[in-house]
């Protein structure tokens, strides 16, 4: 018995945007999303927001389905902190670690990005990305890898020198450690 069956997208997304319709061209494919956020909280004093600053249009691209280009168009909210402590005026909404504030991809995007770039070169990626329907040059791919870079905890350096090499003087049957400088 033959049966039908969709693919509910909404899945895929957090459940704070809602998809309100779909538009599928040849090789691309737009989501047009609404959030549904009510409150959010502060990232700065974890204070609860719930007074609306601003609403934003923003269209960022996701990673690819079935080899067409996601673009998502998305109505976002900004919310005011009330907190007169809080350095934070008004905050733009995450969804959860989704997207970044000002971003023009989804944060799974540019996972994906970095990993690539990282086990090829920055402009082979790109080009390969180019093939996969993600619009990115390899200007781009630098700049992401050099912002993740910079989000990087500082490595801190040990207290102690472990010595392993040494130098044997022939003449003197004196055994000392090599010290390269």
């Amino acid at each position: 018995m033959p049966t039908t069956s969709t693919l509910d997208l909404q899945q895929f997304y957090p459940n704070e945007l809602e998809i309100v319709s779909v538009e599928e061209m040849s090789d691309e494919l737009w989501l047009h999303m609404r959030s549904r956020t009510k409150s959010y909280q502060c990232p700065q004093c974890g204070m609860t927001l719930r007074k609306l600053h601003a609403t934003h249009h923003r269209t960022v691209q996701a990673p690819p389905i079935l080899g067409k280009r996601v673009m998502l168009d998305l109505n976002t909210h900004d919310f005011q902190c009330q907190n007169k402590d809080c350095r934070i005026g008004a905050t733009a909404e995450t969804f959860g670690g989704f997207l970044n504030y000002y971003s023009r991809m989804t944060e799974r995007l540019v996972d994906f990005v970095t990993i690539l770039a990282l086990e090829t070169s920055c402009e082979s990626s790109a080009r390969i990305m180019q093939v996969m329907n993600i619009k990115i040059s390899g200007d781009t791919v630098i700049r992401t890898l050099l912002k993740r870079y910079s989000a990087q905890p500082e490595r801190k350096c040990g207290s102690y020198i472990g010595v392993d090499d040494f130098a044997f003087n022939a003449n003197s049957g004196i055994k000392r450690p090599l010290l390269r400088s």
